[in-house]
């Protein structure tokens, strides 16, 4: 153990009140948060409980000292004592905003939502909050912004100068409105760093997968009367030409390949009336890497000795894909709506990676049904059969199968 830690561990022993708890032992089943009870597993002296009771071989206790030692530093993380974080009131010495301080218990039951299903009586709780550091508490930097709403901020702020300012020139200069917030601590990040941010938030929390070669998916295409038999070229993505309608990820003029797992799906994105459809699936011929924006972990838990720090970032991705999934009315502006998504695809497209490759793909959920959809990166000349360009590279998506489909879509 090193010097760091082992002060660590002192002072935390210090601050805590463990003389009402010595002796006292605590279950794995007591906690209903994993990593707490991982740490009770770890430091377990014996087979029986003294707050629910339990004993036997299946019962694994530790001393509860031993838990709570673990836990002040996690709480530590987003929570601070009131009487240094607080302000005092200049004339009167008295402590400002006391709405925003809280006893041990009210932290530990209101705000951390600590659950112990076992604690029927409140004992278990009642001990944890006694053993807590005797003074008040409060949110750490309670005059600012949580840091998860100064991400959304941030984030709003960017929607803001995208939607309504700037389109071109928005990394080179500074928004007025977006530097008042950063001013006063309501933004967490300027425009060009929450790109960054963002793209290296999908890295930490596990957001980037690779799609072996061989991975399918669908195309469909509305067919007019008269037209049969389309080849890979015209069940692709269009040339630059036909590229005339924006989409959630790709504006006017920028092809790209949306596709979905299913067929189903794959014409609730297009279908809005009655028709006849071309249906082709296309594989990808080499390994591709996309963002998986269709299942975000959970929130870390603080007690998760790992992750903890990521909590503000993963209640703001929660709310960042909120936006890719929100349904949107192409005939109520969609290309107003379409832009901040717009331009984040683009930075994953461009300048995002992930150890050292190329992003070729978002994967997400339909709007229209909620199950895969997926926008791949990729032009015409990316599928075989399509657009030969000299000097390209070779093509990366085959169509392997072909239908054609009566379909009158649900009302």
């Amino acid at each position: 153990m090193s010097y760091w830690s082992e002060r660590m561990i002192e002072m935390t022993n210090q601050r805590l009140r463990l003389d009402d708890v010595g002796g006292k032992r605590v279950c794995s089943d007591c906690f209903a948060d994993e990593h707490i009870a991982k740490v009770v597993r770890a430091n377990a002296k014996g087979n029986f409980c003294d707050y629910c009771g339990r004993k036997g071989k299946k019962v694994v206790a530790a001393d509860l000292s031993d838990v709570l030692e673990f836990m002040l530093p996690q709480i530590d993380l987003e929570y601070d004592r009131a009487d240094q974080a607080l302000p005092n009131d200049p004339d009167t010495g008295e402590r400002m905003f006391p709405e925003d301080e809280f006893d041990a218990r009210d932290m530990l039951e209101t705000h951390i939502e600590l659950e112990l299903p076992n604690d029927h009586d409140c004992d278990l709780m009642e001990d944890i909050a006694n053993a807590m550091p005797d003074h008040q508490w409060c949110r750490r930097d309670p005059l600012a912004a949580s840091r998860d709403e100064a991400i959304g901020v941030s984030w709003a702020g960017f929607k803001q100068v995208i939607k309504h300012r700037r389109r071109f020139f928005f990394l080179q200069h500074k928004d007025r409105d977006l530097d008042r917030d950063l001013s006063w601590g309501e933004a967490a990040y300027g425009i060009p760093e929450l790109l960054e941010r963002i793209a290296e938030f999908t890295q930490r929390l596990g957001m980037i997968r690779v799609l072996p070669a061989g991975s399918a998916f669908i195309r469909a295409q509305r067919m007019n009367e008269g037209e049969q038999d389309f080849d890979a070229a015209r069940m692709g993505p269009p040339p630059y030409a036909f590229a005339t309608m924006p989409n959630r990820m790709s504006p006017i003029g920028v092809p790209m390949f949306y596709g979905a797992v299913e067929a189903s799906t794959a014409l609730a994105e297009i279908a809005t009336a009655p028709g006849r459809f071309a249906l082709g699936t296309f594989v990808t011929t080499r390994q591709v890497v996309i963002v998986d924006l269709s299942s975000l972990p959970p929130v870390p838990s603080l007690f998760d000795p790992d992750l903890a720090r990521y909590r503000a970032i993963a209640m703001f991705m929660h709310e960042f894909i909120g936006d890719f999934k929100k349904p949107i009315d192409r005939q109520a502006g969609p290309h107003l709506e379409y832009l901040p998504t717009q331009v984040i695809t683009e930075y994953f497209r461009t300048i995002a990676s992930a150890e050292k490759k190329p992003i070729e793909g978002l994967a997400y959920s339909s709007t229209k049904d909620g199950k895969p959809a997926i926008v791949l990166f990729a032009e015409n000349r990316d599928v075989q059969g399509g657009e030969e360009v000299l000097g390209e590279e070779e093509p990366w998506l085959r169509m392997d199968h072909y239908e054609e489909v009566d379909h009158v879509p649900p009302e």
